[in-house]
This record gives structure tokens, C-alpha cells and sequence, in this order.
């Protein structure tokens, strides 16, 4: 069961492993990135950043949705994480079912434009929004579970 479905361009980092995790006790963090995942080094480094005894599992887009629609993470409380709304995006396309999405944190870089202090976009990533938006997700941008909730829903149409 997704817990939590993130985008986060730093995917596993502490507000993830010690905000989120600490509240929401999950099983395993289910990393999404086809780049990640075709790096032994990557893998390595982002499974490292777990202390306790909870799994990571680093998977490409199509790998994830295979995993997801079948009984691989179905007894487990899973934090799902993508470095962008493109691949969130892909993901939905693709079956997976979500009707919430935190975005966590998109940061500053040439060409991007701030929504919120942690949400600046460039027009791919709001593209991408404004898709998962029309097939009825709720964006929420929160970084950490006792911070301000707020909906980014009106903000990247």
C-alpha cells in the first residue's frame, strides 16, 4: 500500500528518511527513476541513506508499475518517490493509481520559475502537473507532515 506519493528531485534524503518516515513508519521507500536505476553507484548511495530496517527498492518506470499492480509491495506501507513530475506522469499513464500527490521539493535551476519556496517549475514540469491535475490528483505541496498543507492544484494550471 503507497503511503505516501512524493516528487522530490533529491528522492531519499533526511525530510523523507527522518520527517516522513518517522510518521509514516513505512516498510520500504520504492524509489522510481529509470536513471537511478541503471546505476550500481546511484543505487548504492540512495540505499545508504536508511539507517533502520526498512527495505529501498530502486526501479525503473516500467519495472515499478509491473511491482506495483502485482503482489510485490501489497503487505507492505511503501513511500513512493520521483525526481519529477514527468515521471509521476509516466507512472499514471501507465496504471499506476493515485489520487494524492506531495510535492516535496523541486528546487531552483536556470529556467524555472518559483510557485512556492520549495516548488520552482519549468514548463515540462508544470505540463506534467497540469496533466496529473486534469486526471483528478490532488497536488500537495508540504515538505514535511507537520508543515502547511497547501493544494498546488490552481497554482501550475
Amino acid at each position: 500500500m503507497i503511503v505516501l506519493a512524493r516528487i522530490d528531485d533529491r528522492l531519499i534524503h533526511g525530510q523523507v528518511v527522518l520527517g516522513w518516515g518517522r510518521v509514516l513508519k513505512p516498510d520500504r521507500y520504492l524509489v522510481v527513476d529509470d536513471e537511478v536505476a541503471s546505476s550500481e553507484w546511484e543505487k548504492s548511495l540512495y540505499a545508504s541513506a536508511v539507517q533502520d530496517e526498512t527495505s529501498v527498492s530502486i526501479l525503473t518506470i516500467d519495472e515499478a508499475i509491473e511491482a506495483l499492480n502485482g503482489e510485490s509491495f501489497r503487505d507492505e506501507k511503501v513511500i513512493l518517490l520521483v525526481k519529477s513530475p514527468q515521471t509521476m506522469l509516466s507512472l499514471v499513464e501507465k496504471g499506476f493509481n493515485v489520487s494524492e500527490v506531495n510535492v516535496g521539493g523541486l528546487h531552483y535551476s536556470e529556467g524555472k520559475d518559483k510557485v512556492l519556496d520549495n516548488v520552482y517549475l519549468n514548463n515540462e514540469e508544470r505540463l506534467a502537473l497540469r496533466e496529473l491535475v486534469k486526471k483528478g490528483i490532488t497536488l500537495e505541496a508540504r515538505p514535511l507532515p507537520d508543515s502547511e498543507r497547501v493544494i498546488l492544484n490552481h497554482l501550475v494550471v
